[in-house]
């Protein structure tokens, strides 16, 4: 509940040198957050980029970047060639826990459907995906409209605005983290599935 659908996929390989190893593959917001929040706490967090399509927040506001991506280890990959998706996969099959924000049809096609990882013996123990809607939808969302999606707006003697800049993002993350740190102690392989527009409707409605 609360914009986290969670689906356990049993026990999880135990970690033998006592580190936590983040790979996120997100971009922009949400996701550069969650895997930031693991890094402060202690997590070993390396960040993946598609050298045709960096990470959209480059062009933005420098200082967010920097201040989300600037403790990650960073790997450049070319995902259009085989040989790039190929390494993408050696390293997702290596890491503790994946952050992707990429819809259903776009993990399917690099290789990187969830479920498919978590039941493997090796692999991830947690992955945590972060997109407007969940998994289960195909629509598309940022922080704004998926914090109007979830109900979460200000009012003026105009009518309803917006609460906060891309406000649905921040919140994404936190929740993302915190859900994210949570699987891990678990100790088994789970699939934390974060919607942006539910967590702003958690948000809203507490």
């Amino acid at each position: 509940g609360g914009g986290v659908v969670a689906t356990s996929f049993g026990p999880a390989p135990e970690r033998t040198d006592g580190r936590l190893w983040v790979l996120d593959l997100s971009a922009l917001w949400a996701g550069p957050l969650c895997g930031h929040l693991l890094g402060a706490g202690g997590a070993e967090v390396t960040k993946v980029e598609s050298a045709a399509r960096p990470d959209g927040a480059r062009v933005g506001d420098r200082d967010l970047y920097d201040q989300l991506n600037a403790s990650k280890r960073r790997v450049l990959l070319d995902l259009q060639s085989s040989r790039g998706r190929s390494d993408l996969k050696e390293l997702v099959g290596v890491f503790d826990v994946v952050i992707t924000a990429s819809r259903r049809r776009a993990l399917d096609a690099l290789g990187l459907t969830p479920e498919t990882w978590l039941e493997r013996e090796g692999g991830p123990s947690v992955w945590v995906s972060i997109t407007g809607h969940g998994l289960a939808s195909t629509r598309v969302a940022f922080g704004d409209d998926a914090a109007v999606a979830g109900g979460l707006v200000d009012s003026d003697d105009e009518g309803p605005t917006f609460l906060g800049d891309a406000v649905a993002d921040p919140l994404s993350g936190l929740l993302a983290a915190a859900r994210a740190a949570e699987a891990v102690a678990t100790g088994h392989r789970i699939l934390r599935d974060v919607s942006m527009a539910g967590a702003a409707a958690a948000v809203g409605a507490a």
